[in-house]
């Protein structure tokens, strides 16, 4: 991992060679693999998403739900931090820090048949040390442990401008979705980082759009291992 790592960045700064591209590269370098799971090109539009809404002005947070040791999002608080006008968004981050839940009848026969408890487990600390390792503050991170179906609602969230989805299985993605959709401000991004790598995820959004007759969602591949789109500016539903 550490070695494709090494060639994805080489390969970022040679198609974009800029001081810019290096800072990211560098960043990306300092969390992955230890602190994320989450693949290079999909960090690198996380960290450009955030940047967007930051230079459209819009309003709201950042929530991450499935966290890990917290390289994904240290890389988001610091493209928020860099923008003075983004200063006062809060991070919400949801784990259970005991590993990925069993995975249910929607899912996958590989996830299903290669589960094991504890698979993926995370830890506050390292969450707490990839901050650190980026210089980041904590003041404004909310770290929410725990089982989603326990800890989703509890958190007193009005607004969102990223949300982003790293929950593997169906039933987990789904409770997302229900939980924050509507939260997410129009022109706000929601990011699906298994989108077409594991069934229950892909399965969870399809079928979230279809149930809430939502139109004009444009989903936006990023690699096979992930997709986002844009919350419409008007009501999809309509």
């Amino acid at each position: 991992m550490v070695l494709k790592t090494a060639l994805d960045l080489l390969i970022l700064v040679a198609k974009s060679p800029s001081w810019p591209t290096l800072r990211l590269a560098k960043l990306i370098w300092t969390v992955k693999p230890n602190f994320t799971m989450v693949k290079c090109k999909n960090l690198i539009n996380l960290y450009n998403l955030v940047q967007k809404v930051n230079s459209m002005g819009l309003d709201g947070d950042i929530v991450e739900c499935g966290v890990w040791n917290g390289g994904s999002a240290a890389l988001m608080a610091f493209a928020c931090l860099k923008n003075n006008a983004a200063n006062n968004r809060i991070l919400w981050l949801f784990d259970s820090f005991a590993g990925l839940p069993p995975p249910g009848p929607r899912d996958g026969i590989i996830e299903n048949k290669y589960y094991f408890q504890g698979l993926n487990e995370g830890s506050v600390q390292k969450v707490e040390k990839a901050f650190r390792k980026l210089s980041l503050p904590m003041d404004d991170v909310n770290i929410f442990p725990g089982w989603f179906e326990n800890t989703l609602t509890k958190a007193e969230i009005e607004r969102i401008a990223i949300l982003h989805i790293d929950a593997d299985w169906y039933n987990s993605v789904m409770s997302v979705l229900q939980a924050f959709y509507d939260k997410v401000v129009p022109g706000g991004f929601i990011v699906l980082d298994d989108y077409g790598y594991w069934d229950g995820c892909t399965r969870a959004f399809e079928d979230y759009v279809s149930q809430n007759r939502l139109n004009g969602i444009k989903l936006k591949q990023v690699d096979s291992t992930g997709a986002y789109f844009q919350k419409p500016f008007r009501p999809s539903n309509q």
